[in-house]
């Protein structure tokens, strides 16, 4: 019997579904530490493979992980994945020719937190993952060498018929238990595989019809806020051209009343009293006029000096937020230093995503806004992540009847942000059939 096999590990890069490049584990180490950058990978997210071959170059174990690099090609400072121990405590995967590899992927995480920080093999016939490292280890472009083993012959009597038979009847039912077996788990794989894919699609379908929505609302918003604005103008300009008439027509009664009975007093005092009128009643409106301009020119002088105070306060509020985040950020710097040196994460629960696990880097940005951090591991928007969290909290009908009180009947709570509708997730059947009614009769 031979002693036990020495494993090498390896990691295979992916892009467009395709194998970009072959690293050795040292290799992918030094890059791991940041002494060797691979610049064309900067700004990306790359699919990436930890791989354990044996010497007869069968893959034996699979971690399919997400790798992050940063500006000039380095791999990012908060990415840590613990390759070996999710490949240690993985389940069964297909047999890759030296039964059924150790597999971690995102359906299949042996490790729950560290599941987002990993993806799915490809299946596709042509594409199919598996095939494409296995083609490319059988070739070896990497040199692998391994450490050779001592064997020791071992003699055994050879059996007799009956027992060879017997035997080779056994072997060849495990045989084909186990085949069916992998290709079991290797169908279920696949299964799952296109679930979380078609999920992952969903949610993303999800986000876009939430955001479409937003923007439609805000428009609606806007345009009753707009409409509500030109009536309140219209009511004034008409009241103001109600009083400016009305003063005109006293002048007018009052000047013909006036020439009416001075009218035998003479042809020229008649003219001079019909001179005089006009020019009262020129100047009279020029008076207007005038007047109306400095009412103009007032407003858009506080206008003016209004915009100013708003971009000092803006430039201020700014000089503000970028004191408090550097103090944050050097407070958090001294305390989670040593913590991240150490290799501690951090866990939290923020509603609607669960238990999350947080970096060393990412405190900061979660102690800043707990909320918008939670909004953006949700990819809500900050005001609709806020809006379902109110209706999680407290699930009621917020519609206002015409007292301007709240419906507050209870409705169905919405457990995840991305299923929550405003104006809809958060009314009664009453009040939802009024806002269908309100909306067609709008269109």
């Amino acid at each position: 019997m031979s002693s036990q096999a020495i494993n090498v590990e390896a990691v295979i890069v992916f892009d467009e579904g395709k194998i970009d490049r072959e690293l050795q584990y040292p290799e992918f180490e030094a890059i791991m530490d940041g002494f060797v950058p691979i610049p064309e990978f900067a700004h990306r997210q790359m699919s990436a493979v930890y791989l354990r071959i044996n010497p007869s170059l069968r893959i034996t174990a699979c971690v399919f992980f997400l790798a992050e690099f940063e500006a000039g090609g380095m791999i990012a400072k908060r990415w840590n994945v613990p390759l070996q121990a999710l490949a240690d405590n993985a389940a069964r995967g297909p047999d890759l020719g030296a039964g059924p590899i150790a597999l971690a992927c995102y359906s299949q995480c042996p490790i729950d937190w560290q599941k987002t920080k990993l993806w799915d093999p490809v299946m596709e016939p042509g594409r199919n993952s598996f095939v494409l490292m296995k083609k490319a280890i059988a070739a070896n472009r990497l040199g692998l060498v391994f450490p050779r083993s001592e064997r020791e012959a071992e003699t055994e009597s050879a059996p007799d018929q009956q027992n060879l038979r017997a035997n080779l009847e056994r072997e060849f039912a495990t045989t084909m238990r186990t085949r069916l077996a992998h290709t079991l788990k290797e169908q279920r794989l696949r299964i799952n595989t296109l679930k979380n894919r078609m999920a992952l699609k969903l949610d993303g379908l999800k986000r876009e019809h939430q955001i479409r929505l937003d923007n439609y609302q805000q428009r609606l918003d806007h345009a009753d806020e707009a409409v509500k604005h030109a009536s309140s103008r219209i009511q004034e300009l008409e009241h103001e051209l109600a009083l400016k008439d009305g003063k005109i027509e006293g002048l007018r009664e009052y000047y013909e009343h006036k020439l009416r009975a001075l009218q035998q007093d003479g042809g020229a005092e008649i003219e001079a009293l019909e001179a005089g009128f006009a020019e009262q009643l020129q100047a009279k409106l020029e008076e207007s006029t005038e007047h109306m301009q400095q009412l103009l020119d007032m407003r858009e002088m506080e206008l003016f000096y209004r915009q100013q105070q708003e971009e000092s306060l803006r430039e201020e509020l700014a000089v503000l937020q970028r004191e408090r985040d550097s103090l944050l950020n050097h407070g958090a710097v001294q305390l989670l230093a040593p913590m991240k040196k150490a290799g501690i994460s951090f866990v939290v629960f923020a509603p609607g995503c669960g238990q999350l696990t947080l970096s060393a880097d990412e405190v900061p940005d979660y102690m800043a806004d707990p909320v918008a951090f939670a909004a953006e591991r949700t990819g809500l928007s900050l005001q609709s992540y806020k809006l379902w969290l109110d209706h999680h909290h407290s699930p009621y009908c917020t519609a206002v009847n015409s007292d301007g009180e709240e419906c507050g009947q209870g409705v169905k709570r919405v457990l995840e942000p991305a299923d929550f509708h405003d104006g809809e997730s958060n009314r009664c059947e009453h009040h939802r059939s009024q806002n269908s009614n309100y909306v067609a009769g709008r269109s």
